[in-house]
């Protein structure tokens, strides 16, 4: 079928209306085609009868002939028979008054017995037509004859086509109406699955202890709900096994690096100064596979669906007061100013440790490319919080400000591995901002360097 804008109408349109239409469009072909049938053989059966009529009066004007008791003018018999006219060797020698004067029918005449029909739409006499020609041969005593009778079937032709107008009419009131039946009907059917449709699209990874609502029956679409309940279920299951693999695995991955970090912070008391630096650069790359290991396990809940941001209110900041002395393992210099006389008061909803993991994010993304300062804002505008983080290093090309957002995406390869980067500390910051129902956008900051802005919802 061509794919014109008809068919991709009927593709767009909605379960619903493709039922009702395909169910409305069958109806009417099948109704339009029986209706057809019936009426060519209710006009076939009044043309056989029309025609019977006709043979029946031609019988009796030929039974008059065989006597000899033909008279020169005949009367009409019956509503049907129009005009009745003999005719032997091409003259008229009998008919009725309007086919007495002149041969009306051009047929050959017939050999007794033989019959003979035909069809005319005009004849030259008064009335308008068409007419069924019935021609009988028959035997007079001054030889053979043939009588024609012209029976009027334009009542016939007027009702057939009066039938097939009113068939037409009522075929059209039948449809829409049961095109409306369908739509009710097929509406009810379908309600459940609006209401499973429903249920299914507020169900998230968190969530995965709801249920779909089970139709009573065993219809198609109550299995289709059980089928879905059965894969929640497995999907639930499923989700509990990873959530206790990422618990787990935490312990396991926290426990020998925070244990490792606490000898390498006792060894540094008490080392010798030559064997400091070493010690000091193990220190360092224990702390930055640390704080991977927490980045990977909040991504792995997250892309489990187990994060909820909640519905805790936050100042946001005393989260930035509380967090800008102790950057939190930052290897950046330490000579970098962080301004915050721009941090208003503004609070949001939500969960704090998340939060402040986006604060801490930010700044330490800042801290590793500042050249020597960041200034950090805080403002409400409208139903927004905006938090913006501005650095004065070199900044992120416009082709990259949608990469850094993803997960392992590094501007500088080698510089973002020198200064203890992998490439998460953004993609975390978008995920804990997504859940939230917030927004991240990366632009120039006025200092020089990169801006990212924050935008979260007011509590």
């Amino acid at each position: 079928m061509t794919d014109g804008p008809a068919s991709r109408w009927y593709q767009r349109a909605s379960l619903r209306t493709r039922m009702m239409l395909t169910a409305a469009i069958a109806v009417a072909v099948v109704l339009s085609v029986g209706g057809y049938v019936v009426l060519h053989l209710m006009q076939g059966e009044l043309m056989e009868t029309a025609q019977d009529d006709g043979l029946v009066e031609a019988e009796r004007v030929a039974t008059l002939a065989q006597r000899g008791a033909l008279p020169t003018e005949l009367p009409r018999a019956g509503d049907l028979s129009t005009a009745i006219q003999v005719v032997r060797r091409g003259a008229v020698i009998s008919g009725t008054p309007n086919a007495v004067e002149r041969k009306l029918f051009a047929m050959e005449e017939l050999k007794p017995g033989v019959v003979q029909t035909s069809q005319r739409d005009s004849l030259p006499i008064d009335e308008n037509g068409p007419f069924r020609i019935v021609g009988l041969g028959t035997k007079t005593p001054s030889g053979d004859a043939t009588v024609y009778v012209a029976v009027d079937v334009e009542d016939i032709e007027e009702f057939v086509g009066l039938a097939a107008e009113l068939g037409a009419v009522s075929l059209g009131v039948l449809v829409l109406t049961l095109a409306g039946v369908f739509w009710i009907v097929i509406g009810r059917t379908l309600k459940p699955v609006a209401a499973i449709q429903s249920r299914a699209d507020a169900i998230t990874g968190s969530e995965l202890h709801q249920r779909v609502p089970e139709p009573v029956g065993r219809d198609e679409i109550a299995d289709l709900a059980r089928t879905i309940n059965a894969m929640l279920g497995r999907l639930e299951d499923s989700a509990k096994r990873q959530e206790a693999f990422v618990g787990d695995a935490a312990h396991e991955l926290r426990s020998p690096i925070a244990s490792l970090q606490a000898r390498l912070e006792t060894a540094l008391g008490t080392a010798e100064p030559d064997d400091q630096p070493v010690l000091h650069d193990l220190l360092r790359e224990t702390t930055r596979m640390g704080r991977l290991v927490d980045h990977l396990l909040l991504l792995a809940r997250s892309d489990a669906g187990t994060i909820s941001p909640g519905r805790v209110p936050v100042d946001l900041d005393d989260i930035i007061r509380e967090t800008v002395p102790s950057p939190g393992g930052s290897s950046g210099p330490t000579t970098i100013a962080v301004d915050t006389s721009e941090v208003e008061p503004v609070q949001v909803l939500g969960q704090p440790a998340l939060l402040e993991q986006v604060v801490s994010n930010l700044l330490d993304n800042a801290r590793r490319f500042a050249s020597s300062r960041i200034d950090v804002s805080l403002h409400a505008n409208g139903q927004q919080a905006i938090l913006t983080v501005d650095d004065d290093g070199p900044g992120i090309p416009p082709e990259f400000r949608t990469e850094v957002l993803e997960r392992f995406v590094r501007v500088d390869e080698s510089r973002e591995r020198g200064t203890g980067g992998a490439g998460l500390g953004l993609a975390i910051v978008s995920e804990i901002v997504h859940i939230h129902a917030g927004e991240i956008e990366v632009t120039d900051s006025p200092a020089g360097g990169a801006r990212v802005r924050v935008l979260l919802p007011l509590g």
